[in-house]
């Protein structure tokens, strides 16, 4: 009787296990390292999930950075500069957005660390400082009315989106040179990206 009960036990736990379902995959948070020197294209796991992209460049001539679908049709241009770049850009900018490989523009050797955007670097205190292409992360989704005053001492396109957690971004700055002024920001916002060829400020209240 013993060994009856044990068999079945076995029996019930065995088909226990072949039955569940497989738990269910957590997204990945670790970051991927691409480096390379002139023109490439490298692939990665087809994704629909808003990421950033920390990249580096040392040349004299054009350097561009391209997202591309899963049928090789280009999807968006991301950095288009000339001579050496550093900087933080989002890819996945709106959700019909499916990115599958980058295509890269170069003369010199480069990097490119894709991580996921919650990564992005925490904007702390009412006021930042920085310079070139940048990506932020509020410390808590806005809410209510929210301002933000900027200024670009730069000689080329400003531009400023907001991004909530979830959802498409809204474009709050798109401006040429050394501008200054203030705009709302939405409610909702947790991310915020930068992308300018000089020195700017960001203050919210």
């Amino acid at each position: 009787m013993r060994i009856h009960r044990v068999l079945t036990g076995l029996v019930l736990l065995t088909s226990t296990l072949l039955t569940a379902p497989p738990a269910a995959a957590a997204p990945s948070r670790t970051a991927t390292v691409h480096e390379g020197s002139g023109d490439d294209v490298f692939r990665v796991k087809t994704t629909k999930d808003r990421g950033i992209m920390k990249i580096t460049h040392t040349g004299e001539q054009n350097f561009a950075v391209w997202s591309l679908k899963p049928g090789g049709d280009k999807n968006d241009l991301h950095v288009n500069r000339i001579g050496d770049y550093s900087g933080t850009v989002v890819y996945n900018l709106y959700g019909w957005h499916k990115t599958s490989a980058f295509e890269v523009n170069a003369d010199g050797d480069w990097k490119i660390e894709i991580k996921p955007i919650t990564s992005a670097p925490l904007w702390k205190t009412a006021t930042v400082r920085l310079s070139g292409d940048r990506v932020l992360k509020l410390p808590a989704p806005t809410k209510g009315l929210r301002t933000m005053r900027y200024r670009h001492a730069g000689d080329a396109n400003f531009v400023v989106y907001a991004f909530p957690g979830t959802g498409n971004p809204s474009l709050l700055v798109n401006k040429i040179g050394k501008v200054s002024g203030k705009v709302a920001i939405p409610a909702g916002t947790r991310y915020v990206s930068v992308s300018a060829n000089g020195a700017w400020y960001l203050v919210r209240k």
